[in-house]
């Protein structure tokens, strides 16, 4: 009797070896289709939220003969465009939970984020020929005047770059991107989405939002 007892207690310690075997493999098998799910989860918020951001901004456009919200200045009230999002879904000021933010950016910046999208202000930025400069005076886009706009660029994923002069919280990213500026472009563009993180969100004109690689073209043209 005794040796059955201890063959049955060797024989439970090797039952549960093996059970923790298995169990670490499933989880080594399980995390990349769960971090894979989670980036895609991420990036279906994302897009909804720059289809939200665009949608806001069209109804100020609407209600404000065509003329889109400010893409700089006034940066801390309304009509600048994050202020006029906030302001259309009925909040005040900034928060970590709405559609300003995108999680795949908070959780690469590894903090809370209030603001992580930026501005289109291609043609807008005081550049030689530019009618505008959205840093100096309000610049408002008349959408009507606005060419291909399913394939226009007005909101977009954006980085926490380091700039010159005032900058944002930390918890705000860039707030505007001139296509142009090839230090914009580096610097100011957040690929947060894909599996290795080589992809960016950007809402267009006619409020849809796809993710993209790279820059096209038409990105550059000055916005009217």
């Amino acid at each position: 009797m005794p040796r059955m007892r201890r063959f049955s207690k060797a024989f439970t310690l090797i039952e549960l070896l093996v059970v923790i075997a298995i169990v670490a493999l499933l989880i080594g098998i399980l995390l990349p289709s769960l971090a894979s799910a989670r980036r895609s989860a991420e990036q279906s918020v994302c897009l909804n939220n720059l289809r939200q951001i665009a949608t806001s901004s069209s109804v100020y456009a609407d209600e404000n003969e065509g003329w889109s919200p400010a893409l700089g200045v006034p940066w801390g009230r309304v009509p600048f465009w994050a202020l006029v999002v906030q302001e259309h879904a009925d909040a005040e000021g900034y928060s970590t939970r709405s559609s300003l933010v995108c999680p795949s950016a908070s959780r690469i910046n590894g903090r809370e984020m209030t603001r992580t999208y930026a501005a289109n202000v291609t043609g807008l930025a005081g550049a030689a020929g530019d009618r505008a400069n959205y840093d100096t005076g309000f610049v408002h886009i008349p959408t009507w005047l606005v060419d291909r706009p399913s394939e226009t660029v007005w909101y977009v994923d954006s980085l926490a770059a380091e700039i010159t002069g005032d900058a944002p919280p930390s918890s705000r990213t860039i707030s505007t991107i001139d296509f142009r500026n090839p230090i914009h472009t580096e610097n100011r563009l957040g690929y947060y989405h894909g599996s290795d993180e080589s992809a960016f969100d950007a809402g267009k004109f006619d409020a849809s939002a796809h993710s993209h690689k790279e820059i096209h073209e038409r990105w550059t043209r000055p916005l009217p």
